[in-house]
This record gives structure tokens, C-alpha cells and sequence, in this order.
């Protein structure tokens, strides 16, 4: 991983949904490299357990845009101009389509589509003032290939994708860019292992390596550039 000299912006790190086991090793690949971090997390109990790691932390409804305003003016005054975004934050439902209703749609959108929006609303005349970044979002495999028995879950990360698309386009003139990553498996992750305990999580995602990638976004140099990126299992 290149360190902080290298990296395309510099500052501060925004990170969302860094209380998950994602964020965690979202986070501690960050650690090494030296850069500020801002963590905007669910819960009173997630935010002071970031804190007792010296992460700069704050609990916030991630709906809620007044919220997240004042939340992302508190980590720039608090860790300096934020530079970049990892996106993480997000929810997972499964339903056949016969039985996805709108209010589990709209469900799905506000987990993986608003929560990720009303923090890219805050953040682009910040990124912008402290020179330009990248804003990164997580898709899924469902999202590129279709997901049986997850409509409403691929709906929304297809969604994000194309909303993080137009973000792009619009503001990657005044150094503003975004990344969607796929992971086009699943992740190795406690909470998987025992929601599917039959299977072989030596066909997942490694979260370590997600979060590799996740971060490589944000270290590439200023004559080469990522858009979408597909991550695919790979059991060797």
C-alpha cells in the first residue's frame, strides 16, 4: 500500500459504516497509512468503541442530511479538510421478487442508495475546497449480474452506481471523482459463517483484500484512474 505522500488528495478520511467487519478492516489498512480518519457510525456504543482506538468518531442518521451536514463540518473541524470517502454503509434483505413489496424497495434504496447520497451532498464542496478526491461506494455482484431472491437489494446497489456515474461526470472537472467497487462474491465474515454454515467460505471474499482495493482507489497516481471495479473470489 502507497503511503500518505502518495496519495491523490492527501487530508482527511471519511469513512461510513465503519463499525462493520468491512470498516474494520477498512480501518485498519488505513491505520498504516497515517492519514486522518473521520468515522460516522449508527450508534452511541460504536462511536466511543472507535474512539478508545483512537478513531475520530460520531454516531449519525445517516438519513437524517441536517445530521450528516453538521457531522461532516465537525470532522473537518476536528481532523482536518477531508480529502477522501469510503462509502460503506449499507443493508442487505433477501425476498423473491413476488414477495418484495414497494416499502421493502424503498428500504433497500434508503440503506444503499441515501445513506451514501446525503453524505456525497455534504462532501463535494468540501473535497472540492480541499483540492479534489475520491468518493468511493460499494457495489454488488447482484447490482452487475441480477440477484435472485434479492431484487430489491440489486435494484438499490445498481442504483448507487449509477447515481455515483453522475457524480462523476459532473464533478470530476473540479477534481472530484467517484469509484464503485463490486465485490462480486460473498464475504468472509463472521456474521456470513453463521448465517450459511454448510457452506465454504474459502470460495468468499476476503475483507482484508476488499478493503485493499477499496483503498488502492484512493492511492492511485494523477495520470491513471478507476471508474468500476470488479472484485471476484478466488480460492487459489
Amino acid at each position: 500500500m502507497s503511503d500518505e505522500g502518495t496519495t491523490r488528495s492527501g487530508g482527511a478520511v471519511l469513512v461510513t459504516g465503519a463499525a462493520g467487519a468491512l470498516g474494520e478492516a477498512v480501518l485498519a489498512r488505513l491505520a498504516t497509512t497515517r492519514r486522518p480518519v473521520a468515522a460516522l457510525v449508527r450508534s452511541v456504543d460504536d462511536a466511543a468503541t472507535l474512539r478508545g482506538g483512537g478513531v475520530w468518531a460520531t454516531p449519525v442518521d445517516l438519513l437524517d442530511e441536517a445530521a450528516v451536514a453538521a457531522a461532516v463540518a465537525s470532522a473537518t473541524a476536528e481532523v482536518g479538510p477531508i480529502g477522501d470517502a469510503l462509502l460503506l454503509a449499507g443493508g442487505f434483505a433477501m425476498a423473491p421478487a413476488a414477495e418484495t413489496d414497494l416499502a421493502a424497495l424503498r428500504r433497500q434504496w434508503d440503506l444503499n442508495v441515501a445513506t451514501a447520497a446525503s453524505v456525497v451532498r455534504a462532501l463535494l464542496p468540501v473535497v472540492a475546497a480541499a483540492g479534489g478526491g475520491t468518493l468511493v461506494g460499494v457495489g454488488a455482484g447482484q447490482a452487475r449480474r441480477g440477484g435472485a431472491r434479492a431484487t430489491a437489494y440489486a435494484a438499490a446497489k445498481a442504483a448507487l452506481a449509477a447515481y455515483l456515474r453522475a457524480v462523476d461526470e459532473e464533478w470530476a472537472a473540479r477534481g472530484v471523482r467517484t469509484v464503485t467497487v463490486f465485490p462480486m462474491g460473498t464475504l468472509d465474515t463472521a456474521a456470513n459463517r453463521r448465517a450459511m454454515p454448510d457452506a465454504d467460505p474459502r470460495a468468499w471474499i476476503d475483507p482484508d483484500v476488499l478493503a485493499e482495493v477499496l483503498l488502492q482507489a484512493l492511492h492511485l497516481g494523477p495520470r491513471g484512474r478507476w471508474r468500476e471495479v470488479e472484485v471476484h473470489p478466488d480460492a487459489g
